[in-house]
């Protein structure tokens, strides 16, 4: 805990967020970014995922949140090692205490109590522009190098490369262990990333209080999937919010045009999706049909190293995400 006195706004204090704090910090939500965060949202992403949470709050003499500093601290696989990452989101501070220095005091304090040896060793997130800016000048926030890559693919077009595919896909209506047999047969090909086995895919997707989203499997022989794709479809759209495979072969595999035939019979005549810049899925997708375009949204893929063994250029360079890792889909 820390003590903050600010001229003519009096004394607060920085702690760990408690159980109790949660109708006082939604009603900061509200005041912060005018509109509701449902209590079950809450709930889903902080106190019922297999993960746990990281929060701070800076509260006044009342007993008030004014600024929360928080994120989940996800399970990763960073050079062949299980480590945490935190993804940073729903940092907040009330309007009437801005530009006091108490969101910049809370800031390194969430630094201080969650990240080092033991604890994240990489803060990373999808600010807009605003919020990178204040993070850049005051809690030294960086960029990642590589834009986020925003594809767009006419789905009828994509179909024609599912004729050369081996495969097929199957709708995943239970998520089981062969998922955590696929993320071991994968993860070679990636050396920083969220686990992505069937814990994660239960709770991000399977447990989501209001998205429904569709899974499904790249299949070649039996039941084991060599792939999946997880979809959130609306109207005649549908975005590709996560997907894994091993990145060898995907060229040979036809897994996005398999993924196009699905959706075009369907009547869906898009597909979106984000990933990492620089990654070699954008370069499979873009083979397959897909068009890279400006990144609608106005995300900047943002990153914090707290380990020293871990270099700026080989995080940038090897850091897997995709919208699953946030909250905006």
């Amino acid at each position: 805990m820390e003590k903050i006195t600010v001229k003519n706004l009096g004394t607060f204090e920085i702690r760990p967020y408690l159980p109790e704090d949660e109708r006082q910090v939604l009603s900061l939500w509200k005041t912060a970014f005018h509109k509701e965060m449902p209590e079950p949202l809450w709930h889903w992403k902080y106190t019922r995922n297999p993960f746990g949470c990281r929060i701070l709050l800076c509260v006044n003499e009342a007993g008030e949140p004014v600024v929360l500093y928080g994120g989940i601290p996800y399970v990763t696989h960073c050079k062949g090692r299980t480590v945490e990452m935190t993804q940073l989101m729903d940092i907040m501070s009330h309007p009437e205490y801005r530009k006091t220095g108490l969101f910049i005091q809370t800031g390194n304090a969430f630094f201080d109590t969650f990240t080092g040896q033991g604890k994240s060793v990489l803060l990373y997130g999808f600010p807009g522009k605003y919020h990178f800016d204040i993070g850049q000048k005051y809690l030294s926030y960086i960029k990642i190098p590589a834009d986020v890559a925003y594809l767009k693919g006419d789905t009828a077009h994509l179909a024609s490369s599912a004729v050369r595919s081996p495969g097929r896909l199957e709708a995943v209506h239970q998520i089981d262990n062969t998922f955590d047999r696929l993320w071991e047969n994968c993860k070679g090909d990636y050396p920083l990333s969220i686990i992505r086995n069937a814990a994660f895919l239960q709770w991000r997707f399977g447990d989501h209080p209001f998205h429904r989203y569709e899974i499904w499997a790249y299949q070649t022989t039996g039941k084991e999937p060599q792939g999946y794709a997880v979809l959130a479809v609306t109207g005649s759209k549908a975005a590709l919010v996560d997907m894994l495979a091993p990145v060898a072969g995907m060229d040979e595999s036809g897994f996005w045009g398999l993924l196009g035939k699905m959706l075009a019979g369907r009547g869906i005549t898009v597909l979106e999706t984000w990933l990492p810049g620089e990654h070699a899925m954008v370069r499979s997708a873009l083979a397959s049909g897909f068009v890279s375009g400006p990144e609608p949204i106005g995300i900047i893929p943002t990153i914090r190293i707290f380990d020293p063994d871990l270099s700026f250029e080989w995080a940038c360079d090897r850091l897997y995400y995709t919208m699953a890792d946030g909250d905006l889909m």
